[in-house]
């Protein structure tokens, strides 16, 4: 599964990629990109394994306020293009 999340309190490179970090030493998460300019995080997880609502929790125990953002979708449609 696909997931956008909107991060808030970023102040630099170094926060994104303390998140990324964080993220992808989660179980279940398959990669992820934070971007600092465009306060999101896209994450791509296994949700058998790791809920969303963890992911979110893990980003605000760094300091962080975490949000859905616009789009989730399964990786296949991602690959097609939709």
């Amino acid at each position: 599964m696909r997931t956008e999340l909107h991060i808030q309190g970023m102040h630099c490179e170094s926060c994104a990629i303390d998140i990324r970090e964080t993220l992808e030493e989660t179980a279940g998460v398959e990669h992820a990109d934070v971007t600092f300019n465009g306060k999101t995080a896209v994450i791509d997880f296994d949700d058998q394994t790791v809920q969303q609502t963890t992911l979110i929790k893990k980003i605000q125990d760094l300091g962080y306020q975490a949000t859905i953002g616009k789009h989730e979708q399964e990786p296949n449609q991602r690959e097609a293009g939709a």
